[in-house]
């Protein structure tokens, strides 16, 4: 029994006031791990967020313009499924040069199918060539003639378009004849065809079964420099005009 007791107060007895003490320490480093670990959580979230927002810029800003550029440009807003109004080619600024004599560009933000329609003159009838991007639900694009028949390089690159941000889309000839569609920063040329037949007098903007905003004739410095993968198109000297 005395061993006992001894055995007992052989262990130092703490003060009410010591016990305090020590779950109030506890409770703090109890915070403080909390605290770091949301820290971390935080700091995680954010480098992925920041990662992603880079990854997507890198592949996508290229194609894609500002809405400050856009101020200074024309539009034309649309929603059906077909070809409601011609515009003569004269309309839009053709940025010729030594390699082509059209060079058209255009931006446009919807969700899919967006429709370019080069005709040989005013009249629906004559028809030559339809340009879409995006079609099949923004997964596939391609050219078509006047027989509705696929023609040349297609494309099955998906997400080209988008209702939220304007993308950027440059349709041009060469003086041979072959048409080409390229989307700066995605594909160059994402839709290539052999048109020696095709000579431009209209041009007609919709996207099919879809709102769509179409800018063009921008009157930005880039109006002057095309840049096509950094290589600046020349352009044509007054002799050949």
């Amino acid at each position: 029994m005395i061993d006992q007791q001894q055995r007992q107060s052989s262990f130092p007895q703490q003060s009410k006031s010591q016990k305090i003490k020590c779950k109030r320490a506890n409770l703090r480093r109890t915070t403080l791990f909390k605290k770091a670990m949301f820290s971390t959580r935080v700091v995680t979230v954010l480098f992925c967020a920041l990662t992603f927002v880079n990854v997507s810029q890198s592949g996508e800003s290229q194609h894609k313009a500002s809405f400050l550029k856009l101020a200074t440009c024309q539009e034309y807003d649309i929603e059906s499924t077909s070809c409601q109004h011609y515009f003569p080619v004269d309309v839009f600024k053709n940025h010729r040069t030594d390699e082509y004599k059209l060079y058209l560009k255009f931006y446009v933000m919807t969700g899919h199918d967006a429709n370019i329609v080069l005709s040989s003159s005013l009249k629906k009838s004559d028809i030559q060539y339809i340009i879409v991007v995006g079609g099949g639900g923004n997964t596939y694009s391609w050219l078509r003639n006047g027989t509705d028949t696929t023609v040349g390089l297609d494309s099955r690159m998906v997400g080209i378009l988008s209702p939220l941000w304007p993308a950027t889309i440059i349709v041009r000839q060469k003086y041979g004849g072959q048409l080409e569609v390229a989307v700066p920063g995605v594909a160059d040329p994402l839709l290539r065809a052999e048109a020696a037949d095709l000579e431009v007098q209209s041009v007609c903007l919709f996207a099919w079964d879809n709102q769509s905003r179409w800018f063009y004739n921008c009157s930005d410095q880039e109006d002057h420099c095309l840049a096509i993968r950094e290589n600046c198109a020349q352009p044509v000297s007054n002799k050949s005009q």
